[in-house]
């Protein structure tokens, strides 16, 4: 086992540790394997040697830091995706610390030791009800694709999915007025649809002959849409959205934004805030309490509650005179809090 080398030893933590022993996600396999990439790729070019002759002394501490130095300064990567690409390269140290050679022991540890940066966390954008209705008016619903758009567009805000929800959806996952989403983690939820938009599914599913196997958003070709294609769509309906609607040009819209919408506007129905995370499939419910603290409106109540003058207190009636409990009120008290008791 010791005589493995770098290369050998990441194959089998992709094949046998991330695939087989902790089944994790393909969505998260993608994630480690660009990290992996791009990381090889830095210590190809730092070390000057090919990728396949990189061994375990050219992976220490100080080329992790010059890596993730790296994403920041040059790729314009954010906080947070330099704390992910972190994460995977401590997953694989923690992997090779009982396989790799007992030299590498030490900067495994140290690699171990690279704390994650603190992050400024965004504020949650989100849409108004007439800039919902515009972004959904401006696309052309006389073209298949534009249908295509708009019922996307729709079972985004209706349902409150991600986008990697939506764009996994099969036909076998529609079932009558609920559709079934599966979100991160393989945790699958059921959510309801309302019946206008059920019947433009019917619709949209009958017109394009579906098979139970195909994805319901599909491109020209066929193939399942992508992320960066829904984007492009939704930067065109909402570009000639802003012609009716100027408030789009103050907010930068992407299909995540679609999600914080409907959590917003299911807060502002009074709907309660652990249905809301039921409904968007949060595992924390400190998750959805996000959306309470971006609630302009739940603050500005708040606020309006600190400047009203109480009011005078209700006049109660005189309990009457009891000679027993006057005789008890004045007997000695027991210190409850020495002797342990609560009351």
């Amino acid at each position: 086992m010791q005589s493995l080398t770098l290369s050998t030893l990441i194959e089998r933590f992709f094949c046998d540790h991330l695939r087989t022993q902790r089944n994790l996600s393909p969505h998260t396999v993608a994630a480690y394997g660009d990290t992996f990439r791009l990381l090889l790729k830095f210590l190809s070019s730092h070390r000057h040697r090919p990728i396949d002759q990189l061994g375990f002394p050219d992976l220490d501490a100080n080329s992790v830091l010059a890596f993730l130095h790296q994403l920041e300064k040059d790729r314009g990567n954010t906080v947070r995706t330099r704390n992910a690409r972190l994460a995977a390269i401590r997953s694989f140290a923690r992997y090779a610390l009982g396989i790799a050679a007992p030299d590498w022991l030490q900067p495994a540890q140290r690699i171990l030791a690279i704390p994650s940066k603190r992050a400024v966390k965004p504020q949650v954008g989100f849409m108004s009800r007439q800039e919902v209705a515009a972004i959904l008016g401006a696309v052309d619903t006389t073209t298949p694709i534009g249908r295509r758009d708009h019922l996307l567009f729709s079972l985004l805000y209706h349902t409150g999915a991600r986008i990697s929800e939506i764009l996994r959806l099969r036909l076998d996952s529609v079932q009558g007025r609920f559709i079934k989403l599966q979100g991160k983690g393989r945790k699958e939820r059921t959510v309801p649809i309302q019946a206008q938009l059920t019947r433009q599914l019917r619709r949209f599913v009958n017109c394009n002959r579906l098979q139970c196997d195909q994805p319901v958003f599909a491109n020209r070709h066929g193939a399942a849409l992508t992320r960066e294609g829904v984007a492009l769509r939704l930067d065109l309906a909402v570009h000639k959205a802003e012609q009716t609607c100027p408030a789009l040009r103050e907010h930068r819209i992407t299909p995540h934004v679609w999600r914080h919408t409907t959590a917003m506007h299911l807060l502002h129905a009074g709907v309660p805030i652990e249905v809301i995370a039921l409904w968007l499939g949060h595992e924390q419910p400190t998750t959805t309490h996000t959306y309470v603290q971006a609630d302009l409106t739940i603050k500005d109540q708040c606020s309006r509650l600190l400047d009203r003058t109480p009011g005078p207190r209700p006049h109660r009636e005189p309990a009457p005179f009891s000679r027993l409990l006057s005789f008890l009120e004045a007997q000695p008290r027991r210190n409850y809090a020495k002797s342990g008791i609560h009351i």
